[in-house]
């Protein structure tokens, strides 16, 4: 996976605030996931047969989107894969990373967008704060995708942060009359299935409605920050604790996963002998030998 982030993708995310890395996914995972996402989402003949979009379960940007841990393990097995947690770490620069966000989206043709048309900054809803660029303050957000997406997709459009840097950073919304230049910058995100779009919560970007009826995409969201940045955030993991998709997934978790929902890592003083009874009992399909091992 590193070979993908080559040093000109790499330059675009520290310059630009935002990239495209190609070929994240293997094939046999992707085309797995994208069965499974068959489950949650229609294809495009479906939603017409059902009288369009707008007539549908997932008319507007701000449905109730699916959120991990999902019910399909193969779906799962992409939020915390190893080549997506991996870019993540090149990119911010620490593998002391928290995961904050995992949703999955369908878009489809006459599907509203909403405000999010208008050139925005993901900050206000994903930090308390505002952004800093240092390695340990950064997050990340990407766009997962499960199917290609084109321009006439309704692909991103993103705006590079040295043409935005001098904006100040309160002004997260920017209208069409007095960034009308901005609106026009074609730079798109599209990608085929299996790529990755990496972008800093400071970038502006816009999302694109389109009309094509055979057209649609679906990605998942997953979002990174450092662990000991708990100022930024979407996603609660211990509110999921009486979940079945969270007992299911924590059982078939690596220690690498689970740190990166705030499990404590092996070696971590909160393991004694009476908490690795207890998260046993909790979780029985967990091989707590890593942990064991570490305590020993």
């Amino acid at each position: 996976m590193p070979a993908l982030l080559t040093p000109e993708r790499e330059e675009q995310w520290h310059s630009d605030g935002w990239c495209v890395v190609p070929g994240v996914i293997p094939p046999d995972q992707l085309a797995a996931a994208q069965d499974a996402a068959h489950r949650y989402f229609p294809t495009p003949a479906e939603v017409v047969a059902d009288g369009g979009a707008e007539a549908g379960q997932w008319h507007t940007w701000d449905a109730p989107w699916p959120e991990f841990p999902f019910h399909s393990s193969r779906l799962n097995a992409l939020v915390l894969h190893d080549h997506v947690v991996d870019l993540a770490e090149r990119l911010l620069g620490t593998n002391e990373l928290a995961l904050y966000m995992g949703i999955v989206t369908a878009k489809y043709a006459q599907q509203a967008s909403g405000y999010n048309k208008l050139l925005h900054a993901d900050y206000p809803n994903h930090m308390l704060v505002v952004p800093r660029h240092e390695a340990g303050f950064q997050q990340v957000e990407f766009f997962v995708y499960l199917t290609d997406v084109t321009t006439e997709d309704g692909a991103t459009r993103f705006v590079s942060w040295q043409k935005t840097k001098d904006i100040p950073v309160e002004q997260h919304t920017l209208n069409y009359v007095d960034y009308a230049e901005l609106y026009d910058d074609p730079s798109d995100a599209a990608a085929p299935a299996g790529s990755v779009v990496a972008y800093r919560p400071d970038v502006y970007h816009r999302s694109v409605d389109f009309s094509d009826p055979s057209r649609y995409r679906v990605m998942l969201h997953v979002s990174f920050r450092h662990r000991d940045a708990g100022w930024g955030g979407y996603q609660a993991w211990p509110f999921r604790g009486f979940s079945v998709e969270l007992s299911k997934f924590v059982q078939r978790a690596t220690p690498r996963q689970l740190a990166l929902m705030g499990v404590p890592e092996p070696g971590h003083p909160y393991w004694n002998e009476a908490t690795l009874a207890g998260v046993q009992a909790r979780y029985p399909g967990l091989d707590m030998a890593p942990w064991r091992d570490a305590l020993r």
